[in-house]
Protein backbone atom coordinates (compact mmCIF):
# COMPACT_ATOMS: atom_id res chain seq x y z
CA UNK A 1 0.00 0.00 0.00
CA UNK A 2 1.47 3.38 -1.00
CA UNK A 3 1.30 6.69 0.83
CA UNK A 4 -1.66 7.92 -1.24
CA UNK A 5 -3.78 4.92 -0.24
CA UNK A 6 -2.93 5.41 3.43
CA UNK A 7 -3.47 9.18 3.48
CA UNK A 8 -6.85 8.87 1.75
CA UNK A 9 -8.12 6.27 4.20
CA UNK A 10 -10.81 7.08 6.73
CA UNK A 11 -8.64 6.14 9.73
CA UNK A 12 -5.84 8.46 8.61
CA UNK A 13 -8.27 11.34 8.22
CA UNK A 14 -9.64 10.60 11.67
CA UNK A 15 -6.14 10.55 13.14
CA UNK A 16 -5.27 13.94 11.65
CA UNK A 17 -8.61 15.33 12.82
CA UNK A 18 -7.93 14.13 16.36
CA UNK A 19 -4.43 15.62 16.40
CA UNK A 20 -5.69 18.90 14.97
CA UNK A 21 -8.22 19.26 17.74
CA UNK A 22 -5.98 18.09 20.56
CA UNK A 23 -2.65 19.88 20.22
CA UNK A 24 -1.76 23.61 20.21
CA UNK A 25 -0.47 25.32 17.03
CA UNK A 26 3.22 25.28 17.93
CA UNK A 27 3.21 21.51 18.37
CA UNK A 28 0.87 20.98 15.42
CA UNK A 29 3.10 22.90 13.02
CA UNK A 30 6.25 21.14 14.25
CA UNK A 31 4.49 17.81 13.80
CA UNK A 32 3.62 18.79 10.23
CA UNK A 33 7.31 19.50 9.52
CA UNK A 34 8.42 16.23 11.09
CA UNK A 35 5.82 14.24 9.17
CA UNK A 36 6.84 15.91 5.92
CA UNK A 37 10.46 14.90 6.51
CA UNK A 38 9.46 11.29 7.09
CA UNK A 39 7.23 11.21 4.00
CA UNK A 40 9.71 12.76 1.59
CA UNK A 41 12.52 10.48 2.76
CA UNK A 42 10.90 7.81 0.57
CA UNK A 43 11.54 9.34 -2.86
CA UNK A 44 10.13 6.26 -4.62
CA UNK A 45 6.62 6.73 -3.22
CA UNK A 46 4.17 7.64 -6.03
CA UNK A 47 2.82 10.64 -4.13
CA UNK A 48 6.29 12.04 -3.49
CA UNK A 49 7.19 11.53 -7.15
CA UNK A 50 3.94 13.23 -8.21
CA UNK A 51 4.63 16.31 -6.06
CA UNK A 52 8.20 16.36 -7.36
CA UNK A 53 7.02 16.44 -10.99
CA UNK A 54 4.41 19.09 -10.20
CA UNK A 55 6.91 21.33 -8.42
CA UNK A 56 9.40 20.95 -11.25
CA UNK A 57 6.81 22.07 -13.80
CA UNK A 58 5.63 24.95 -11.62
CA UNK A 59 9.23 26.18 -11.49
CA UNK A 60 9.43 26.24 -15.29
CA UNK A 61 11.80 23.29 -15.14
CA UNK A 62 14.43 25.30 -13.25
CA UNK A 63 14.50 23.33 -9.98
CA UNK A 64 16.88 20.37 -9.82
CA UNK A 65 18.81 18.35 -7.26
CA UNK A 66 18.81 19.65 -3.70
CA UNK A 67 16.68 22.67 -4.62
CA UNK A 68 13.92 20.41 -5.96
CA UNK A 69 14.20 18.14 -2.90
CA UNK A 70 13.75 21.20 -0.67
CA UNK A 71 10.74 22.36 -2.67
CA UNK A 72 9.05 18.96 -2.32
CA UNK A 73 9.72 18.92 1.43
CA UNK A 74 8.29 22.41 1.83
CA UNK A 75 5.20 21.49 -0.21
CA UNK A 76 4.48 18.56 2.12
CA UNK A 77 5.11 20.78 5.17
CA UNK A 78 2.50 23.21 3.92
CA UNK A 79 0.02 20.42 3.20
CA UNK A 80 0.37 19.18 6.76
CA UNK A 81 -0.03 22.65 8.20
CA UNK A 82 -3.16 23.28 6.12
CA UNK A 83 -4.78 20.13 7.47
CA UNK A 84 -3.79 20.95 11.03
CA UNK A 85 -5.06 24.56 10.82
CA UNK A 86 -8.35 23.43 9.28
CA UNK A 87 -9.10 20.79 11.88
CA UNK A 88 -7.89 22.94 14.78
CA UNK A 89 -10.48 25.67 14.19
CA UNK A 90 -13.23 23.89 12.27
CA UNK A 91 -15.68 23.85 15.21
CA UNK A 92 -14.86 27.35 16.47
CA UNK A 93 -16.24 30.09 14.16
CA UNK A 94 -14.47 32.90 16.01
CA UNK A 95 -11.07 31.19 15.76
CA UNK A 96 -11.79 30.33 12.13
CA UNK A 97 -12.51 33.93 11.20
CA UNK A 98 -9.44 35.03 13.17
CA UNK A 99 -7.31 33.08 10.70
CA UNK A 100 -8.84 34.69 7.59
CA UNK A 101 -8.24 38.09 6.02
CA UNK A 102 -11.65 39.55 5.21
CA UNK A 103 -10.41 41.96 2.56
CA UNK A 104 -11.77 43.50 -0.65
CA UNK A 105 -11.33 40.26 -2.60
CA UNK A 106 -13.29 38.32 0.03
CA UNK A 107 -16.05 40.91 -0.04
CA UNK A 108 -16.06 41.09 -3.86
CA UNK A 109 -16.57 37.35 -4.24
CA UNK A 110 -19.51 37.47 -1.85
CA UNK A 111 -21.03 40.50 -3.60
CA UNK A 112 -20.53 39.16 -7.13
CA UNK A 113 -22.05 35.82 -6.15
CA UNK A 114 -25.19 37.58 -4.96
CA UNK A 115 -25.53 39.53 -8.21
CA UNK A 116 -25.23 36.72 -10.74
CA UNK A 117 -24.30 33.03 -10.88
CA UNK A 118 -20.72 31.90 -11.47
CA UNK A 119 -18.82 28.68 -11.81
CA UNK A 120 -16.06 28.90 -9.21
CA UNK A 121 -13.03 26.80 -10.16
CA UNK A 122 -10.77 26.06 -7.22
CA UNK A 123 -7.01 25.55 -7.37
CA UNK A 124 -5.51 23.16 -4.79
CA UNK A 125 -3.43 26.06 -3.55
CA UNK A 126 -3.31 26.94 0.11
CA UNK A 127 -6.23 26.10 2.39
CA UNK A 128 -9.41 26.37 0.36
CA UNK A 129 -11.48 24.26 2.76
CA UNK A 130 -10.70 26.67 5.59
CA UNK A 131 -11.50 29.82 3.66
CA UNK A 132 -14.52 28.14 2.05
CA UNK A 133 -15.94 27.69 5.53
CA UNK A 134 -15.22 31.33 6.28
CA UNK A 135 -17.13 32.30 3.14
CA UNK A 136 -19.96 30.00 4.19
CA UNK A 137 -20.01 31.73 7.58
CA UNK A 138 -20.83 34.91 5.62
CA UNK A 139 -23.65 33.29 3.64
CA UNK A 140 -21.78 31.77 0.67
CA UNK A 141 -23.77 28.59 -0.05
CA UNK A 142 -22.49 26.37 -2.83
CA UNK A 143 -23.05 23.13 -4.65
CA UNK A 144 -19.62 21.55 -4.58
CA UNK A 145 -18.95 19.05 -7.35
CA UNK A 146 -16.40 16.62 -5.91
CA UNK A 147 -14.61 13.57 -7.29
CA UNK A 148 -16.79 10.69 -8.43
CA UNK A 149 -17.13 7.62 -6.19
CA UNK A 150 -15.36 9.05 -3.11
CA UNK A 151 -14.28 6.59 -0.46
CA UNK A 152 -12.41 6.48 2.82
CA UNK A 153 -10.95 9.84 3.77
CA UNK A 154 -12.53 11.63 0.79
CA UNK A 155 -16.01 10.58 1.91
CA UNK A 156 -15.32 11.81 5.43
CA UNK A 157 -14.06 15.15 4.08
CA UNK A 158 -17.27 15.51 2.08
CA UNK A 159 -19.36 14.77 5.16
CA UNK A 160 -17.54 17.52 7.05
CA UNK A 161 -18.05 19.95 4.16
CA UNK A 162 -21.77 19.26 4.25
CA UNK A 163 -21.83 20.09 7.97
CA UNK A 164 -20.60 23.58 7.11
CA UNK A 165 -23.15 24.40 4.43
CA UNK A 166 -21.82 22.89 1.21
CA UNK A 167 -24.12 20.80 -0.95
CA UNK A 168 -21.51 18.18 -1.84
CA UNK A 169 -22.36 16.15 -4.94
CA UNK A 170 -19.81 13.67 -6.33
CA UNK A 171 -19.72 14.03 -10.11
CA UNK A 172 -22.46 12.01 -11.81
CA UNK A 173 -25.09 12.61 -14.47
CA UNK A 174 -27.64 13.57 -11.82
CA UNK A 175 -25.16 15.91 -10.07
CA UNK A 176 -24.43 17.67 -13.35
CA UNK A 177 -28.14 18.08 -14.04
CA UNK A 178 -28.57 19.58 -10.59
CA UNK A 179 -25.68 21.96 -11.22
CA UNK A 180 -27.19 23.06 -14.53
CA UNK A 181 -30.55 23.70 -12.86
CA UNK A 182 -28.85 25.61 -10.08
CA UNK A 183 -27.02 27.90 -12.52
CA UNK A 184 -30.23 28.45 -14.49
CA UNK A 185 -31.96 29.46 -11.25
CA UNK A 186 -29.29 32.08 -10.53
CA UNK A 187 -27.13 30.20 -8.00
CA UNK A 188 -23.44 29.34 -8.30
CA UNK A 189 -21.50 26.08 -8.44
CA UNK A 190 -17.96 25.24 -7.30
CA UNK A 191 -15.57 22.56 -8.52
CA UNK A 192 -11.84 22.04 -8.98
CA UNK A 193 -9.70 22.59 -12.05
CA UNK A 194 -6.26 21.10 -11.33
CA UNK A 195 -6.88 17.52 -10.19
CA UNK A 196 -5.86 15.24 -13.10
CA UNK A 197 -8.23 12.72 -14.67
CA UNK A 198 -7.17 9.24 -15.70
CA UNK A 199 -9.55 9.18 -18.67
CA UNK A 200 -9.30 12.78 -19.90
CA UNK A 201 -10.10 13.05 -23.62
CA UNK A 202 -8.90 16.64 -24.03
CA UNK A 203 -5.53 17.91 -22.85
CA UNK A 204 -5.40 21.66 -22.22
CA UNK A 205 -1.96 23.19 -21.79
CA UNK A 206 -0.93 23.98 -18.23
CA UNK A 207 2.43 25.64 -17.57
CA UNK A 208 3.05 25.15 -21.30
CA UNK A 209 2.55 21.37 -21.36
CA UNK A 210 -0.59 19.31 -22.19
CA UNK A 211 -2.18 17.89 -19.04
CA UNK A 212 -5.16 15.55 -18.44
CA UNK A 213 -7.15 18.15 -16.50
CA UNK A 214 -10.93 18.49 -16.16
CA UNK A 215 -12.99 20.86 -18.27
CA UNK A 216 -16.21 20.29 -16.36
CA UNK A 217 -16.24 23.85 -15.05
CA UNK A 218 -15.92 25.15 -18.60
CA UNK A 219 -18.70 22.95 -19.95
CA UNK A 220 -21.08 24.09 -17.21
CA UNK A 221 -20.21 27.76 -17.69
CA UNK A 222 -20.54 27.63 -21.48
CA UNK A 223 -23.95 25.96 -21.34
CA UNK A 224 -25.26 28.34 -18.68
CA UNK A 225 -23.60 31.39 -20.27
CA UNK A 226 -22.02 32.42 -16.98
CA UNK A 227 -18.40 33.34 -16.14
CA UNK A 228 -15.75 31.23 -14.46
CA UNK A 229 -13.88 32.63 -11.46
CA UNK A 230 -10.63 30.90 -10.47
CA UNK A 231 -10.12 30.89 -6.70
CA UNK A 232 -7.56 29.78 -4.12
CA UNK A 233 -6.43 30.66 -0.61
CA UNK A 234 -2.80 31.25 0.39
CA UNK A 235 -1.17 31.51 3.78
CA UNK A 236 0.42 34.91 4.33
CA UNK A 237 3.45 35.84 6.39
CA UNK A 238 1.06 37.11 9.06
CA UNK A 239 -0.24 33.57 9.59
CA UNK A 240 -3.64 34.35 8.04
CA UNK A 241 -5.27 32.89 4.95
CA UNK A 242 -6.23 35.21 2.12
CA UNK A 243 -8.77 34.49 -0.59
CA UNK A 244 -7.49 34.94 -4.14
CA UNK A 245 -9.89 35.28 -7.04
CA UNK A 246 -9.49 36.06 -10.72
CA UNK A 247 -11.72 38.52 -12.47
CA UNK A 248 -14.76 36.77 -13.98
CA UNK A 249 -13.77 34.98 -17.20
CA UNK A 250 -16.58 35.30 -19.72
CA UNK A 251 -16.83 32.22 -21.92
CA UNK A 252 -15.93 32.40 -25.60
CA UNK A 253 -18.32 30.40 -27.77
CA UNK A 254 -17.02 30.93 -31.31
CA UNK A 255 -16.06 27.89 -33.38
CA UNK A 256 -16.88 24.29 -32.51
CA UNK A 257 -17.63 23.36 -28.91
CA UNK A 258 -14.58 21.14 -28.38
CA UNK A 259 -12.18 23.86 -29.54
CA UNK A 260 -13.96 26.52 -27.49
CA UNK A 261 -13.70 24.35 -24.38
CA UNK A 262 -9.92 24.07 -24.80
CA UNK A 263 -9.59 27.83 -25.39
CA UNK A 264 -11.67 28.68 -22.33
CA UNK A 265 -10.03 25.98 -20.25
CA UNK A 266 -6.56 27.32 -21.00
CA UNK A 267 -7.68 30.85 -20.16
CA UNK A 268 -8.75 29.63 -16.71
CA UNK A 269 -5.54 27.63 -16.31
CA UNK A 270 -3.45 30.71 -17.06
CA UNK A 271 -5.13 32.38 -14.09
CA UNK A 272 -4.29 29.30 -12.02
CA UNK A 273 -0.67 29.49 -13.17
CA UNK A 274 -0.45 33.07 -11.95
CA UNK A 275 -1.85 32.15 -8.55
CA UNK A 276 0.47 29.16 -8.17
CA UNK A 277 3.51 31.19 -9.25
CA UNK A 278 2.89 33.53 -6.32
CA UNK A 279 3.22 30.71 -3.76
CA UNK A 280 4.35 27.53 -5.56
CA UNK A 281 5.18 25.53 -2.40
CA UNK A 282 1.59 25.98 -1.26
CA UNK A 283 0.32 24.13 -4.33
CA UNK A 284 -1.03 21.13 -2.44
CA UNK A 285 -1.66 18.80 -5.38
CA UNK A 286 -0.63 15.23 -4.44
CA UNK A 287 -1.54 13.71 -7.83
CA UNK A 288 0.65 13.82 -10.93
CA UNK A 289 -0.72 16.54 -13.20
CA UNK A 290 1.74 15.42 -15.89
CA UNK A 291 1.92 11.61 -15.48
CA UNK A 292 4.57 11.24 -18.17
CA UNK A 293 7.02 13.23 -16.05
CA UNK A 294 6.81 11.03 -12.96
CA UNK A 295 10.18 9.44 -12.24
CA UNK A 296 12.02 11.55 -14.81
CA UNK A 297 12.84 14.67 -12.74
Amino acid sequence: MDLSSISNSRWATGLVLGVGRAVPPGIGHRLARHTASRITANRDDPMVQAVRANQWMASGGTLTGDALDAAVLEAFEYSGRFLYDLYHVMDDPDSLMGMVEVDETFERVLADDRERPHVFAGVHLGNFDLIGRALGHHGWKQQLLSIADPNGGYQWQNEMRERYGFDVTPVSIEALKRAARRLADGASVTTGLDRPLLDAKQLPRFFGRPAPLPLLHIRLAMRAKVPVVVISSILGENGKYRLQASEPIEMETSGDTASAMIVNGERALREAETLIAGAPRQWAMPHAVWPDLVGTV
